[in-house]
C-alpha cells in the first residue's frame, strides 16, 4: 500500500506511521497527518474508462465529464408484484368497497390511511428500484452528483482539494440484505452514496472518480 504526505507528497516510510493511533509524520515536512488520509489508491488506468459495463455511462459535456449508472435491482418486477397484489387488495378492501356500496364509510376511510401510506412508500421504492438513476459530474475543481428518479432525488457536492481517500464499503444487515456505499473521505460532513447492486457499475463509478481525482493530483 502506498502512503504520502497529504500536505507535501512525499513517501512515508513504515516508521512514520502508526497504525494504532492512526497517526502518521511526514519526516520531509514534519506535518502529523491521520494515517487513512495518506492511503494513495492504487493507480487507475484509462483504459478500464473506454469501454462502461451494460448500465453504466460516461460522456464529455462542455465542462464536465459525466458517470453514471442505472440503480435498477435484480428484485425490481419482484417488488412491483408485491406493490401490486398487497397495494391493491388494501386499497380495495378500504376504498373500493366504499365505491362499489356507493356511500362514505369514516371507519373504513380512517383504518385504510396506515395501508395508503404504505403503498405510496411500496410504489415509490419500487419506481426507484426500476427508473432509478446515479450520475456524477465531474470537473477541474470536484463535482456534484445525483441519486433518484427525473428531477427528484438526492444531491451532492464536493471539491477535489478535499478528498483524501475514495473506496467502497460494504455493510450486511440482520436480515442478510447486503448495501453497497461509495465513501469520499476528507469532506466535511463526510459522504456516503448508495451504489448499485451490481459490482461492475460500482467498479466503474468508483474507478472513474479514482482516475478523474488522480488527474487532478497531477495538474494541482
Amino acid at each position: 500500500m502506498k502512503m504520502l504526505c497529504p500536505q507535501c507528497g512525499s513517501a512515508l516510510p513504515p516508521e512514520a506511521i502508526n497504525i494504532s493511533t492512526d497517526l502518521a509524520q511526514c519526516p520531509e515536512c514534519g506535518r502529523v497527518s491521520r494515517a487513512a488520509a495518506c492511503v494513495v489508491e492504487d493507480e487507475i488506468s484509462k483504459d478500464v474508462l473506454r469501454q462502461p459495463p451494460p448500465g453504466t455511462w460516461l460522456r464529455q459535456e462542455a465542462d464536465a465529464i459525466v458517470v453514471g449508472a442505472t440503480m435498477r435491482s435484480k428484485a425490481a418486477w419482484g417488488a412491483a408484484l408485491f406493490t401490486a397484489i398487497c397495494g391493491g387488495i388494501s386499497m380495495f378492501a378500504a376504498y373500493g368497497t366504499q365505491i362499489i356500496d356507493g356511500k362514505f364509510d369514516p371507519f373504513r376511510t380512517l383504518f385504510g390511511i396506515p395501508f395508503l401510506l404504505v403503498t405510496i412508500f411500496l410504489v415509490g421504492t419500487t419506481i426507484y428500484m426500476i427508473f432509478g438513476r446515479q450520475e456524477w459530474h465531474l470537473n477541474e475543481d470536484g463535482g456534484s452528483g445525483f441519486n433518484g428518479v427525473g428531477r427528484f432525488g438526492k444531491r451532492w457536492r464536493f471539491a477535489w482539494n478535499n478528498l483524501t481517500r475514495i473506496h467502497i464499503y460494504t455493510t450486511r444487515d440482520n436480515h442478510g440484505n447486503t448495501s453497497f456505499k461509495l465513501i469520499l473521505e476528507g469532506i466535511s460532513p463526510e459522504l456516503k452514496i448508495s451504489l448499485p447492486e451490481c459490482k461492475d457499475r460500482q467498479q466503474f463509478i468508483l474507478n472513474t472518480i479514482r482516475y478523474y481525482h488522480q488527474q487532478w493530483r497531477r495538474w494541482k
